[in-house]
């Protein structure tokens, strides 16, 4: 990864030349190609969505034109019969001459080209349904996933001028997105709906998989910068099966019903970093909900704002020996004990309230109101059953989409996005027209300020295809961090606590302005600055390169899938005199460039003079800190902070927190698995 995003940057003239050309015998006339959607069902691909023929072929031709021409491969609503994996592989191409990276020689390079899978949102979502005759689907010994989105590791074989051909490399793929699409799997034992282990920029939505007599719904799921939302598993023996190549996996708002086993499990040799599950439910019908107990080592799980229904006496997570667990605000029903052999609950039979719940391994430790002590921790309060609906709806907001009715496309306001014409007039008129506005591919050229209504919803597919603002797009190149700024362009939401734009999917060549408080972003590649009455949900927010500072915020904000990195200047990011924030998941990397000029690695979070911050999972690459600590909390109070870790051990502190003059730290040998600071006069939190 040290010098992957210098390779991104020279790919913008490829990957525009592939987007001006069409796959060979599509119509060029027609609607949904002038969207910059392949139709799976129309020529030369006539993929059947009557469920009769066999469309395995015709939708893997389809995607690959997709991924090759930077267009989007679309199902209509249907049900498409496959026999047969659809391998949606991020290639890679011999270079003229090798690169000397990462202390190796290499002869082949990643092709950044997304793969974008999405189904249309009039009625029914489109099914992929895996035919009866279908070969290889019923060895649980050695599953099989029915759609595997993945990137070919670009890395020498030994001995080798050429890598490992169908070797899977996670940590480079980039951009991925697979949404609106059900998967059916049912009576076919070694059958796996999805597997689909994203990196930055990609992401898994709204999608149920059928896996009754199946293998499992998923295996591995988006993280960092992306995230898997709005997914749903009936069935199988397990919902989603996660190994080593999941990338900080966060699944929010997601739903396990009828697993037989149950609905997490890790294999091939554990975690390396633990997985975060926010705003589901679980209801598998096996002793578990997760299973922490086939494997010899894990990073952990946590579970917030959760709900667990389950049969009498079974555990909320299956261990052998302590392993980091966090719950908290978590609803469970029919549970003995979170762990085995853990506290037993009050009232096994009738809903319990799991304020914080909270155990480690024997590395970890508690960082309590500036005490270190090791611990379990278990508070606990008989409830009513939740509102799963009301819990859900706080933590996901669909995005919009351009079959919406209402939906207008600026196109249609005479944007041209050829990346030559004046596009500012024809996207102002669109937004004074409507409230969605949707943005097909294309690089639209756009100055000044460009000013969204309070419930403004400006969106495309894929922020990969489609570019708005000053200077040169470099739409589809898969380099996972924002776009380049300018000052000639801006889009400035209203400064209203109650006003709720929206950016989903767009990659801006400028900066954004972000002054509303109940907003939607959605994977945007863009640099923006939050103030006034700023505040909402930020899905897929990536700061590589720069500081990412937020100061002053007073308005509910949260974060999901946060992933912060390569930045030179300390901290590498900060929470300021802020109050009522949340961050769900927060990779980090740093000390991990090797550059003259960039200096040792940075904090990689702060936390100063703020109240009411929460942050789930602060897990990453770090390096170089010397005596600088990973997390460092100053003057600030009602903190709470879970599962807290680097890859490796080093001289840094994991946790540096000072109150005054007094100061406390959790060294980077100990996993922090929980650090509280209360509010002043007592404990906030249960």
């Amino acid at each position: 990864m040290k010098n992957i995003l210098r390779y991104f940057l020279n790919l913008t003239v490829a990957a525009f030349a592939a987007a001006a050309e069409l796959p060979s015998g599509v119509n060029s006339a027609d609607r949904l190609l002038q969207l910059g959607l392949l139709d799976v069902t129309k020529a030369p691909y006539h993929a059947d969505p009557t469920g009769v023929a066999d469309a395995t072929k015709a939708i893997q031709r389809a995607a690959n034109d997709a991924r090759d021409h930077a267009l989007v491969c679309f199902f209509p609503g249907g049900t498409y019969l496959v026999s047969d994996t659809i391998s949606c592989e991020q290639q890679v191409r011999k270079l003229d001459r090798p690169k000397h990276v990462d202390g190796g020689t290499q002869y082949y390079w990643p092709v950044h080209q997304p793969m974008v899978l999405l189904g249309s949102t009039h009625g029914k979502r489109p099914v992929l349904k895996l035919s009866a005759q279908a070969k290889g689907f019923d060895n649980q010994a050695s599953p099989k996933p029915l759609v595997h989105i993945w990137a070919q590791t670009w890395f020498d074989a030994p001995g080798k001028e050429e890598p490992i051909w169908g070797k899977e490399q996670a940590n480079i793929s980039f951009n991925h997105i697979f949404k609106g699409i059900d998967i059916d799997i049912r009576s076919h034992a070694g059958a796996v709906g999805i597997r689909h282990s994203g990196s930055q920029g990609s992401t898994m939505q709204d999608v149920t998989v059928y896996a009754d007599g199946a293998y499992a719904g998923l295996n591995c799921c988006p993280g960092q910068g992306g995230g898997t939302h709005n997914v749903g598993v009936t069935g199988g023996q397990y919902g989603i099966v996660l190994d080593p190549d999941s990338r900080f996996p966060l699944l929010n708002a997601c739903v396990f019903t009828g697993q037989t086993k149950a609905a997490i499990r890790y294999a091939k040799g554990g975690s390396q970093v633990p997985t975060l599950l926010v705003a589901c439910r679980l209801e598998p019908a096996g002793d578990a909900a997760v299973d922490l107990s086939t494997e010899r080592s894990y990073a952990g799980v946590s579970l917030v704002d959760c709900v667990i229904a389950m049969k009498p006496g079974a555990v909320v997570v299956k261990t052998k020996k302590p392993e980091n667990v966090y719950l908290e605000n978590t609803f469970v029903q029919g549970v003995e004990s979170i762990t085995p052999g853990g506290a037993k609950m009050t009232r096994p039979s009738q809903w319990t309230r799991i304020g914080r719940f909270s155990s480690h391994d024997n590395q970890g430790v508690n960082l309590l109101n500036g005490t270190v002590a090791p611990g379990t921790i278990l508070q606990q309060a008989p409830a009513e059953e939740p509102d799963y609906a009301a819990i859900r709806r706080q933590h996901w907001t669909p995005t919009p989409s351009f079959e919406d009715a209402g939906a207008a496309n600026v196109r249609d306001f005479g944007a041209k996005g050829d990346g030559t014409t004046d596009d500012t007039a024809a996207f102002a008129k669109a937004i004074a027209a409507h409230d969605k506005v949707f943005v097909p591919g294309g690089d639209y050229r756009l100055s000044g300020t460009l000013r969204l209504k309070p419930r403004t919803q400006l969106f495309s597919i894929s922020r990969s295809f489609a570019s708005i603002g000053a200077g040169t797009a470099r739409a589809n190149t898969g380099e996972p961090g924002p776009s380049p700024e300018s000052d000639s362009f801006t889009i400035e939401t209203p400064d209203d606590a109650e006003a709720a734009p929206g950016l989903a999917f767009l990659s801006v060549r400028g900066r954004v302005q972000w002054r509303s408080g109940r907003g939607l972003w959605m994977m945007n590649r863009a640099g923006f600055q939050m103030s006034g009455n700023a505040g909402g949900r930020f899905y897929g927010v990536m700061a590589m390169g720069r500081p990412l500072v937020w100061s002053g915020l007073r308005q509910p904000t949260a974060f999901y899938a946060l992933n912060v990195e390569r930045v030179t200047s300390n901290p590498q990011s900060e929470i300021r005199n802020c109050e009522h924030l949340r961050v769900y998941y927060y990779k980090v990397e740093a000390g991990t460039i090797q550059r003259a000029d960039a200096g040792d690695g940075n904090t990689p979070s702060r936390i100063s003079n703020s109240r009411d911050v929460r942050i789930y999972c602060l897990y990453g690459n770090v390096l170089q800190l010397g005596d600088k600590p990973m997390l460092d909390v100053e003057n600030s109070e009602d903190v709470v902070v879970a599962q807290l870790k680097a890859f490796r051990p080093g001289t840094f502190p994991h946790v540096t927190e000072t109150i005054a003059q007094s100061k406390a730290t959790v060294p980077s040998s100990r996993t922090c698995a929980l650090m509280v600071r209360d509010a002043k006069g007592g404990s906030r939190h249960e």
